[in-house]
């Protein structure tokens, strides 16, 4: 039967073969489950970059997997239970053979057993009153901690994390309960106590039901998602209602009311209203309105989502444009009110560029700032919002106000539609290639090159980024870099160096999905990106020319941490001319960045609040006494207040929107949050020093040839 699956994605089989084989199969009691299982991992088997045998291997690494994600933190399983499923561990790939679930079902099994143990075991923990004198430790890097012995040490170590949770509930009670001018003490206060006690009652139970709402359904879809994840970290399976998250995060828009929600205390509560949304629009619902009751059009019954999950309350609040939703909602006055909203387009503005004009007086300079989130494309509609066409809006606008120079801000960008950051690159350079692609074969080698010659800008550039810029803003950075077309400030990105694409699983087999319909897609992994230079921004990412002190710096972020991450390598490089026929002066540039950070008041702030963070991740270890967690908690309190109050707004930028008259009530809304944070951030004030810089070095160079 494998065999029949191994060639079954063939472009040499038949679609009449295909539908023959399916046709038995189903005749034969062939299950959606199987049916399932052999899709997914034969379809990512057949067309990933790079893939792995299925074998003993391939086994064990998808038994750890999925043991991590269905108990990530090793507060069910027990060392016993590990030993027991450890029976399966070289079998899976056998197993994919068979259509057997044995393992499957026998981890299911076990994890609800040992979660009914623990939501029967847990309350009891509450019926006393904690003393918080403990002498104790608890490990909470489950990375640094086995599983559990057994069930006693497994109710040992709930009693340490219960004690833990309830000791910080406590802590920012007694807390909440002092002045400013006041220190929180150790001195046992027993109301304190019972309140925080009954918090962590309430959070513990709710989580422990949630997890018991969870089917082997859910645990069937993590299985299958473990199957593919070793072939590396991005390939992923997603059942329906994942893939449309997926979308609505890459287009930036979705169709709903516009509020941002919560789940809290068993209730959904309104965290934000987005501007321009359907609910902003009609006005009365709030953040911190609770939401009660859910119904549909003007006439059908409300249904009751109090103690209702999140991801099921927002399915019965999201709905197509122009059908109404009825919330009932209780207000912070305590009032009961019901809010009719007809479902509009929600617009994600913090997900598109913005652009704003810098006043530096420190050089007497105007420097144009753009900010991408992300590269942004409606790939449902060309008619919709894309990257390339704002931020070449934005240039226009730039260059109409004569700026002595440009920042492209790319923290945090977690990249988006590749097309975009080819055509975005292009918008500096005039014809030349941007990013090279290699595939599973030379097939599926290409080069994207900029093939329009017109440049939006041709001035001196600084690209701003951080650990968390990846893919396509990545591939964005290191084409302008190899170019010598801009200094590349910050630090390390991410490392997201692949090329990832959607099957359609009722697609690829439209007479499976006949019988087993909602299929689902899997995300695999094709290509991998490189450099115009050869090099890969897999793994390794985009090194800065001048290094920024990053907050992430104590964390670790970025692919190389990532479990079956793909490796770095080289391939040939490209032809391509540097932009300004020379290489730019990072040395010099470096150097007198690194004179302005060492005497900055700010970045001695942020170095010294790093370094008490860095120090503290290291520790995993948290104490069960007030005694000792009250002196932790107060040491924290001062380093953070004290880099808090360092976060003022810099003196010497002045922004201004170049086109605030044109913008909406909400665009404006959202440009002046906006406007609020950047107005403090020290390393836009640090990269137009660095434009400064350049723009004089520039100067010199050319006076010199």
């Amino acid at each position: 039967m494998s065999l029949f699956f191994k060639n079954l994605f063939s472009k040499k089989t038949s679609y009449i073969a295909i539908f023959f084989v399916i046709i038995s199969l189903f005749l034969f009691g062939y299950s959606k489950q199987k049916a399932l299982q052999e899709l997914v991992v034969y379809s990512v088997l057949n067309n990933h970059f790079s893939p792995i045998p299925i074998q003993d291997d391939y086994s064990q690494d998808v038994f750890n997997q999925f043991i991590k994600k269905m108990d990530p933190n090793k507060r069910f399983f027990t060392q016993e239970d590990i030993a027991e499923l450890s029976l399966y561990k070289y079998a899976i790939d056998d197993h994919i053979e068979s259509g057997n679930f044995g393992f499957l079902n026998q981890a299911y099994d076990l994890y609800i057993k040992r979660l009914t143990y623990i939501s029967d075991y847990v309350p009891s923990l509450f019926d006393t009153k904690f003393s918080f004198t403990n002498q104790q430790t608890l490990e909470i890097d489950p990375d640094k901690r086995t599983f559990s012995k057994d069930n006693v040490a497994l109710e040992r170590y709930w009693e340490k994390l219960i004690s833990y949770q309830t000791l910080t509930h406590y802590i920012n009670l007694k807390q909440a309960e002092v002045s400013k001018n006041e220190t929180i003490t150790a001195s046992f206060n027993e109301s304190i106590e019972k309140q925080a006690r009954d918090k962590t009652k309430t959070e513990v139970l709710e989580s422990l039901t949630r997890l018991q709402e969870e089917t082997l359904d859910d645990f069937r879809n993590l299985y299958f998602d473990s199957m593919i994840n070793v072939f590396d970290t991005h390939t992923s399976y997603f059942p329906p209602e994942r893939k449309e998250d997926f979308d609505i995060s890459i287009s930036g828009k979705l169709e709903g009311i516009g509020a941002v929600l919560r789940e809290e205390d068993g209730f959904i509560k309104v965290v934000r209203i987005v501007p321009g949304s359907a609910s902003w629009k009609q006005g009365e619902l709030k953040a911190e309105d609770v939401i009660l009751k859910v119904a549909q059009g003007l006439d059908e019954d409300p249904i009751n989502i109090v103690g209702v999950r999140i991801k099921k309350a927002v399915k019965l609040i999201r709905g197509k444009k122009g059908t109404t939703v009825r919330l009932t909602v209780k207000h912070p006055t305590g009032e009961i009110s019901e809010i009719p909203i007809v479902r509009d387009i929600v617009v994600i503005e913090e997900t598109y560029s913005k652009h704003a004009i810098i006043k530096d007086t420190r050089f007497d300079k105007t420097f144009g700032y753009i900010s991408l989130p992300k590269f942004y494309r409606d790939f449902k509609n060309p008619l919709g919002r894309n990257t390339t066409s704002d931020v070449q809006k934005a240039l226009e606008d730039l260059n109409a106000y004569g700026v002595d120079g440009i920042i492209f801000d790319l923290r945090n960008n977690e990249g988006g539609a590749l097309v975009d950051a080819v055509y975005t690159a292009g918008l500096f350079i005039d014809e030349g290639p941007i990013v090279q692609i290699k595939g599973r074969t030379h097939i599926y080698d290409k080069i994207l090159h900029d093939t329009d010659s017109a440049i939006m800008y041709d001035g001196p550039m600084v690209i701003l980024q951080n650990s968390y810029s990846a893919s396509a803003s990545e591939i964005f950075a290191a084409a302008l870099q190899d170019y010598g077309r801009a200094v590349v400030v910050g630090s390390n990105t991410f490392g997201k160096g692949t090329v990832q694409t959607f099957v359609e699983l009722d697609k690829l087999s439209p007479t499976r999905s006949a019988f087993f319909n909602d299929l689902g897609s899997v995300k695999l992994t094709i290509q991998k990106f490189y450099r115009i230079n050869g090099g890969s921004t897999q793994h390794k990412g985009v090194i800065p020319d001048i290094r920024l002190p990053n907050k992430a710096d104590h964390l670790e972020v970025g692919e190389r941490y990532l479990d079956y991450a793909l490796k770095w390598d080289t391939i040939s490089p490209l032809s391509y001319s540097l932009w300004y026929n020379q290489s730019l002066d990072i040395n010099t540039l470096s150097t007198l960045s690194k004179k302005r950070i060492t005497t900055s008041d700010r970045y001695q702030s942020l170095d010294s609040h790093l370094s008490f963070i860095k120090k503290r991740s290291e520790n995993t270890h948290v104490y069960l006494d007030a005694k000792t967690a009250i002196a932790k908690k107060l040491e924290a309190n001062t380093i953070l207040d004290t880099y808090n109050k360092s976060v003022v707004p810099i003196d010497n930028l002045l922004f201004t929107i170049p086109h605030e008259s044109s913008l909406t009530k909400a665009q404006n809304e959202s440009y002046q949050d906006w406007i609020n944070t950047i107005q403090k951030d020290i390393d836009i004030n640090e990269s137009a020093a660095i434009l400064n810089d350049l723009i004089a070095n520039l100067t010199h160079s050319s006076t010199n040839h």
